[in-house]
């Protein structure tokens, strides 16, 4: 067993040393990741350092509940990273993106009473999960992002339009719903890797 495998056994055991170490010898395959899901708008504004940081001090406070039985720790740490991304480009950019998503919601029609796929929602989780600037110029991923969401259960897409056009923190979606922060955060984050799989394959090349 070499040191790596060695790391990946004792993180599955809860070992937060073991966790840090690990990160600290993959950083740089992390570092590329989140550069690679950022985008260059994002950079500008922010450090990749300060993300790295900040998905790693998330990682390690979260690891006595992490889904280590579904996700290998570099995956994991990856789906961190995600949220993270997303929640940096929503404190940059919200007020812009949350203005247009109240204009034009799930079901609402373009401004011209054209094709749902001017929507607001399609285009703010299509900019938080790629590159903003390639994928809203895309046509086809906003008319995809359209049919995506209509697969979603009712709850799925009420808890998305909560938290990505309203802008609610996770705690007062769940208060709405009925459900607790933890069963929030299972939700959005599935319903974003549903997303994500059936977009995989128009998703703006760099």
């Amino acid at each position: 067993m070499n040191r790596d495998e060695m790391l990946i056994e004792k993180i599955q055991s809860r070992d937060v040393e073991a966790l840090a170490e690990y990160i600290a010898t993959h950083r740089d395959k992390l570092a590329g990741f989140v550069r690679s899901i950022t985008g260059e708008h994002l950079l500008a504004v922010t450090e990749l350092d300060d993300l790295i940081q900040e998905i790693s001090a998330t990682a390690v406070s979260g690891l006595a509940t992490a889904p280590l039985d579904q996700y290998a720790p570099m995956q994991w740490l990856q789906q961190i990273a995600r949220r993270r991304v997303v929640d940096a480009h929503r404190f940059h950019f919200d007020a812009k993106i949350r203005d247009f998503g109240r204009q034009k919601s799930i079901h609402a029609p373009g401004a011209s009473g054209g094709e749902e796929s001017d929507g607001g929602l399609e285009r703010l989780l299509a900019a938080s999960m790629t590159s903003p600037s390639a994928a809203v110029s895309r046509d086809v991923r906003m008319h995809r992002m359209s049919e995506a969401i209509g697969t979603l259960s009712e709850e799925q897409q009420q808890a998305i339009r909560l938290r990505y056009v309203e802008g609610l923190p996770t705690k007062a979606i769940a208060e709405q719903l009925g459900k607790t922060d933890v069963a929030v955060r299972v939700l959005l984050s599935r319903s974003m890797r549903e997303l994500e799989k059936q977009l995989d394959d128009v998703r703006p090349s760099r």
